[in-house]
């Protein structure tokens, strides 16, 4: 039996346009990081761009066939196709 510990330690939790989004696998494609964060209530769509925000600021787009490596911390911000700001 799984104890809250290990639950705590087998799940990644995420930022998605600043709200958490909690994984139960350490690897998730671009487009089922999006798919989480809809589940989860983020106010995005499926055809947005994904992008990580590096640790700069600077903004890494990951392709929706992409593998990403998750971890706690770890920040997405993801746009409208159409949006072209740079906040």
């Amino acid at each position: 039996m799984q104890t809250v510990e290990d639950v705590k330690q087998t799940t990644v939790t995420v930022t998605v346009n600043n709200r958490p989004v909690t994984f139960a696998h350490h690897e998730a494609t671009g487009a089922s990081i999006k798919e989480a964060a809809i589940r989860q209530g983020v106010p995005i769509q499926q055809d947005f761009n994904l992008f990580e925000v590096k640790h700069d600021g600077s903004l890494k787009p990951i392709g929706d066939d992409e593998i990403v490596h998750l971890h706690n911390k770890l920040v997405f911000r993801a746009t409208a196709p159409d949006d072209t700001s740079e906040e």
